[in-house]
């Protein structure tokens, strides 16, 4: 809910957000339709945030550079396991503004060009 606020803050329509209950149902979304931008927290039920990583990466490499994963778990372990899969980008909990603003709306204005 906080990131579809800071989206519609930065101009991006109702209808570009899609939220899913599980990583499941957004991979099968992102088959059918590919995503400009994915946020996913790394500590998800049934699908970690590893693991969908891994997969949107494999579906949709372009996404690469506009992938977030979000946790509270600063660990040095945590980030390993996700560069390891390939994600580049994080933000922690709890999400700061600003913090969002300086990573995520460059990337929203990059597909708007």
């Amino acid at each position: 809910m906080i990131i579809e606020s800071f989206l519609e803050d930065f101009g991006v329509e109702d209808d570009e957000i899609f939220s899913f209950e599980s990583g499941h149902d957004a991979i099968e979304f992102i088959k059918e339709n590919s995503a400009d931008i994915v946020f996913t927290d790394i500590n998800m039920p049934k699908m970690d945030g590893y693991e969908f990583a891994k997969l949107v990466f494999e579906i949709q490499p372009s996404v690469l550079s506009s992938f977030f994963a979000i946790s509270g778990d600063e660990s040095p372990e945590s980030y390993m396991n996700m560069k390891k899969v390939g994600v580049q980008r994080f933000l922690k909990k709890p999400i700061n503004n600003a913090h969002f603003r300086h990573f995520v709306l460059p990337e929203i204005l990059k597909r708007r060009k």
